[in-house]
């Protein structure tokens, strides 16, 4: 027997010759569909060779075993290296056993010629069994398809074991289906909008596809209802092949069945223009355009490239996962009406009487269209997103869909196209607007009322820090300030009332639609863009001078206050007094922290930490109080802290109160905000044992990484010194805070993140890591050895992202400091490189706010030398000192 088989060695090379024809024809610009019809063939053709051969050697014959091709492979949509689902079906157990030896073989033979082989083994009685903890073989099984062996075995399962078992198990089937699908959505936070997607299992990407058809097979419709394809179904078709073509892309890239769509991937498969018709326009579709046939800034760059590719990629998930959701939502069986059908007949009843009868009910939580022929009027349209803002009730996916066909059909025509700025502000003013503006998104009319939110429609903004594309961002911050209303959470707790007292929501939710549309303009500013788009919507829609002006404010000025408190001592009265002045009133100031707040939290799921919405809320306070003649003190002064010295008194075991207080006594009033009462007291705890020990540290584990906290006396370079001992470790730092007291103690505080897993993995080597920081910090051990066996590690990986540096100085924001803001490309030892270069020029560290986004390193220090600001003279060398250093 082995003798023969040996024979069907000449697949493999036979097999390995045609696959590499397969893919160099897809290279040359074959389809997917072409591609993935191949590799089947291929599959099926080496399969039935195989089987055949090793029943030849056995001497056996096919009665009592057929092998079926099951979920992907049985659709016939065999990617370059997806698995073969493969079942052997028995006819019984009997079968079963004496063909065991045979499958061995065949397998064995698949996978030695480059098949990668995923079976299963059921007999026919087996079949018909649903297993409740299985679901997934049983979804898979509705795509079966011979391949070999007793074809009459095959009929049998086919058309008379399956089709009963499957239509009583219907209600469970579809139950496990939505759950599956559901917990799959969940993983991936219910956004299509992901930096790096999955193309496979992503929302929008191939599974929510085929849990569509998987839900159309299971309810029982019928594949050819409709004779024609509709206007939908083509759109469908199209995102399928163009989201194949990059699995295939894909697979074919990484040599394995890996289905991510990387940052790197994306340039190359935007060089090729991967999926995308010959000849097709680079420019924005459907985006507006100034003068003749402008283009998004950055043409005929890579990046640019591949931000407006990634903008067909989002358009084409949005299509597969809205008829996903779409079915998701629907709790009964389709009627065998089409949608057409359905629409015209109820056009054909009796008119309502619009003034006492809405075209729309409320049923089950959902807005439902009752009168369809209705909403050819524009008028009545929006009176359905106004009850949805109004309400905070959401229109159906059915509704959706609905209106999406009146708007299209040529024999219904439009009434009343235009929508008035009362119209539009009524919504915008609502609670709830974020739920009327996501459909008028998806159906296209929020650009046909505002044509400048098309700038941005999945525009991309590839910074590894915005995880959203620029249209969902915009969106997703009017739904952060909504739910402000109704919200139990402990980031918004200061931000509601705000919200619930604010007049005129109209002028800042506005100002949100368009505030980053600049994005998607040929303008070196995105503000200026954003301001130019104000321009042509106010004049179209007839603001006021006054309506346009707040508007213009807070577009002008969105990152204002963000950039104050995140590269700004808040409690310096001179950044109090220079951001009042730019707000200039109580009302600007309301509505910007509002901005600010939503801006911040959409940017990605972890942009607002607790952190930073204290420090929005303490530079609301603090310029409040400015308007108001009331200034915060710029230090403490602990004996009027009650308070804090009560709080932390009773942690301390009872420490005595002048101790706390020579400890907090001239700290910068930010370590308070910082810094909650129980950090505080651990805090004075390490400053108590420094009579033992001149330096004391703390590392603890938090949720993203470590933290460590260093308390000693002041002394030349030690910022510098702290940070190169962690570079050397291998840890890259997040976040810093710098602070020191009235005696001369500083407390510099590091969050950070285990690149190579050391103290994670090894948790003894904290110790180590603490012995090795004070050698160095005391002077008994040298730092460079300990940074050159780093060094190569560090610099080895090019960054995914090119940050340009830049190095600012700013005299006027403090009373006592000179501020230096550096923004750079984030990378390891990046904050020792900054940190001694400051000590050369003997720079004293008031302040350091040290922060990350993405790969953007965004640093801030308030800088004394000898109790003064730093001259002329000194700031230039500083400058040419970091700009040796960072390159």
């Amino acid at each position: 027997m082995q003798g023969s088989i040996t024979l069907l060695s000449t697949l493999g090379p036979e097999a390995d010759d045609e696959r590499q024809r397969i893919r160099e024809k897809f290279e040359a610009g074959a389809g997917a569909r072409e591609t993935l019809a191949a590799l089947c063939e291929l599959a099926d053709r080496n399969i039935q060779r195989i089987f055949g051969e090793v029943l030849r050697v056995r001497g056996d014959d096919t009665q009592g075993l057929c092998l079926v091709a099951l979920g992907g492979f049985g659709r016939r949509w065999l990617f370059p290296y997806s698995d073969l689902d493969i079942l052997f079906l028995f006819d019984s157990e009997k079968t079963e056993a004496e063909f065991r030896p045979l499958i061995s073989e065949f397998s064995r033979v698949l996978w030695d010629i480059g098949f990668r082989v995923s079976s299963a083994g059921r007999t026919i009685d087996e079949c018909k069994r649903i297993e409740e903890d299985n679901a997934e073989f049983h979804l898979a099984l509705l795509d079966r398809r011979f391949l070999a062996g007793d074809k009459t075995l095959f009929e049998k399962l086919d058309t008379k074991v399956l089709p009963g078992s499957e239509k009583q198990a219907r209600p469970f089937l579809l139950a496990q289906l939505q759950k599956l699908t559901k917990d799959r959505l969940t993983r991936y936070g219910n956004t299509i909008f992901h930096l790096e997607p999955n193309v496979k299992e992503s929302p929008g990407g191939l599974r929510d596809y085929q849990a569509t058809l998987w839900m159309q097979q299971i309810s029982g419709e019928k594949k050819d209802v409709r004779p024609t394809m509709t206007a939908e179904d083509d759109l469908v078709r199209k995102a399928v092949d163009f989201m194949s073509e990059i699995r295939c892309f894909l697979h074919y890239s990484n040599g394995r069945n890996d289905n991510t769509l990387t940052y790197e991937l994306q340039a190359a498969a935007a060089a090729r223009s991967l999926g995308l018709p010959s000849g097709i326009s680079r420019r924005i579709s459907g985006a507006p355009t100034r003068n003749k046939d402008v283009e998004v800034a950055g043409r005929g760059s890579a990046e640019h490239e591949a931000a407006e590719w990634m903008r067909m990629y989002f358009r084409q998930a949005r299509t597969l996962n809205r008829r996903l959701l779409r079915h998701m939502e629907q709790k009964t069986q389709l009627t065998t009406l089409s949608l057409r059908e359905r629409i015209f007949n109820a056009a054909r009843v009796p008119k309502l009487e619009t003034s006492t009868v809405r075209p729309f009910i409320e049923r089950d939580g959902l807005l439902e269209i009752v009168a369809p022929g209705a909403l050819s009027d524009r008028a009545i349209t929006f009176s359905l997103f106004l009850a949805a803002a109004s309400t905070g009730v959401p229109l159906s996916r059915e509704a959706e869909r609905t209106i999406a066909y009146i708007q299209t059909h040529p024999e219904v025509p439009a009434q009343n196209t235009e929508v008035s700025w009362a119209t539009l502000r009524e919504i915008l003013s609502a609670d709830y607007p974020g739920v009327a503006l996501r459909p008028m998104q998806r159906l296209g009319l929020l650009t046909e009322v505002l044509p400048e939110f098309a700038y941005i429609d999945s525009l991309v903004v590839r910074d590894y820090y915005h995880r959203y594309t620029v249209d969902e961002h915009s969106l997703r911050t009017i739904e952060h300030l909504q739910e402000l209303g109704d919200s139990s959470d402990a980031l918004g707790k200061n931000f509601t009332p705000l919200w619930k007292t604010l007049e005129r929501r109209d002028l800042l939710i506005l100002a949100m639609l368009l505030h980053d549309v600049g994005k998607g303009m040929v303008v070196e500013n995105h503000v200026t863009g954003s301001l130019e788009a104000l321009e042509s919507a106010a004049t179209r829609l007839g603001l006021t001078a006054e309506e346009k002006a707040e508007v213009h404010f807070l577009i002008e000025h969105h990152l204002d206050m963000s950039e104050t408190m995140q590269r700004r001592d808040i409690f310096d009265a001179g950044t109090v007094t220079m951001f009042a002045r730019t707000v200039g009133t109580q009302e600007r100031l309301q509505r910007l922290t509002l901005l600010t707040y939503a801006d911040i939290h959409a940017v990605n799921p972890e942009a607002l930490t607790p952190w930073k919405a204290e420090m929005l809320w303490q530079l609301f306070a603090a310029t409040s109080n400015h308007f108001s003649r009331t200034l915060d003190r710029d230090r403490l002064h602990a004996s009027t802290e009650v308070s804090l010295l009560a709080q932390v008194r009773s942690q301390t075991r009872g420490a005595k109160e002048g101790e706390i207080e020579r400890f907090l006594e001239g700290f910068p009033r930010r370590y308070l905000a910082v810094h909650s009462a129980a950090e505080v007291a651990e805090h004075f705890a390490l400053y108590q044992k420094l009579k033992g020990e001149p330096m004391q540290t703390e590392v603890k584990r938090t949720r993203h990484g470590f933290s460590l906290s260093v308390i000693t006396a002041d002394r030349p370079a030690l910022f510098a010194k702290i940070a190169g001992v962690l570079a050397g470790w291998g840890m890259n730092i997040v976040k810093a805070d710098a602070f020191a007291n009235a005696a001369g103690v500083v407390l510099d505080t590091f969050q950070f993140v285990d690149l190579h897993r050391t103290l994670e993995l090894n948790p003894g080597e904290i110790e180590r890591f603490r012995r090795n920081l004070a050698d160095v910090v005391n002077g008994k051990a040298a730092l460079e050895p300990l940074l050159h066996s780093r060094d190569s590690a560090m610099r080895a990986k090019a960054p995914k992202i090119a940050v340009d540096t830049r190095i600012t100085f700013d005299d006027l924001s403090s009373l006592h400091s000179t501020l230096l803001e550096i923004v750079t490309q984030d990378r390891p030892g990046l904050l020792y490189e900054m940190g001694s270069a400051m000590a050369k020029q003997e720079c004293n560290i008031e302040v350091a706010l040290v922060d990350t986004e993405g790969q953007k390193a965004i640093d801030v220090f308030y800088l004394t030398s000898r109790g003064k600001k730093l001259t002329e003279q000194m700031k230039d060398a500083l400058r040419r000192d970091l700009q040796r250093s960072l390159g």
